[in-house]
């Protein structure tokens, strides 16, 4: 009995590490276990990703396009109600209408920034979707400023009908292809962005100057008509003209900086000066003249 407990208590410690390593090989087997399920997990959520981006690839860029149309044409409808009856509810809709459109918009272009690999405004039919949230953008900043919102009327159908345009041009255009590689730069994305979103502000800025002398014109004669009770005053007018006159000279400054150095840093030879950098130039100089009249020389109303 004494050799038994003796040799009990001897073989203690050994079973004692055999539970412990069978206990540690245990536990090694589980943890493989579930690093196996983790891996099986992580590629199941991978595929699903790949294959939901793939799907969002084939269907999104064909719906968005006339959803944004549509929502602009929404927006201009209830800013053309409020130029009829001139209620403010109305113009606060067609405000929300037109914000969420262009919110929209933007995460579109955000993307088929990440779809492409590039800003989508190569091809003609981008361009111009560009240019209709670019005309909208600029509107939206210039009324929640000066909360002038007659102005509406005039500038919302611009969206809509390059945001149109933009469809019909995408319905019969073939499938984006790669991109040149001497326009595969973030130099050549800042300068086209920024020159783009300069002539929306431009014609903002050119519709209230036109505006402001028709109303100029009417007022001189004493011939108060229709248009008289629902534009702008000719005060509103001249800001909304000096507002978007300045932010277009901004971004265009931006855009002709932005422009040279992304001609440095391509090949030699690769872009040549014609007439739209020459007419871009003559723009900038014609607006830096107008603001520097504005700024330095106090001009105001019909001269500027």
């Amino acid at each position: 009995a004494k050799k038994r407990a003796s040799t009990t208590e001897d073989n203690a410690p050994q079973r004692h590490r055999g539970r412990r390593d069978h206990n540690r090989r245990q536990g090694s087997a589980d943890l493989l276990l579930s690093l196996r399920s983790l891996r099986l997990c992580d590629e199941a959520v991978l595929l699903a990703c790949l294959r939901s981006r793939e799907l969002s690839a084939h269907e999104l860029p064909s719906e968005f396009p006339v959803l944004l149309a549509v929502g602009y044409a929404t927006a201009a409808a209830a800013y053309a109600m409020h130029f009829l009856s001139r209620r403010k509810a109305i113009a606060l809709a067609g405000l929300v209408l037109l914000c969420t459109t262009v919110v929209v918009h933007g995460a579109w272009l955000i993307y088929e920034r990440a779809r492409l690999g590039y800003m989508p405004f190569v091809s003609a039919h981008d361009a111009l979707s560009f240019v209709a949230w670019g005309v909208a953008l600029a509107y939206v900043m210039i009324e929640i400023k000066l909360r002038q919102s007659t102005f509406g009327a005039f500038i919302a159908p611009v969206a809509v009908v390059f945001q149109a345009v933009s469809c019909v041009l995408k319905s019969h255009s073939p499938s984006p292809t790669e991109l040149n590689p001497i326009l595969d730069s973030t130099w050549f994305e800042i300068h086209v962005a920024t020159a783009l979103f300069a002539y929306c502000a431009f014609a903002i800025a050119f519709a209230s100057g036109v505006m402001f002398l028709f109303l100029f014109h009417e007022l001189r004669l004493k011939h108060l008509g229709f248009f008289f009770d629902r534009v702008p005053p000719l005060d509103a007018l001249e800001r909304i003209n000096y507002h978007a006159t300045g932010l277009g000279f901004l971004f265009l400054t931006v855009g002709i900086a932005s422009g040279v150095i992304w001609a440095f840093s391509v090949p030699p030879g690769s872009i040549l000066l014609d007439a739209k950098e020459i007419s871009a130039v003559a723009m900038w100089l014609l607006y830096a003249g107008n603001v520097h009249s504005r700024w330095l020389m106090g001009w105001r109303g019909q001269r500027t």
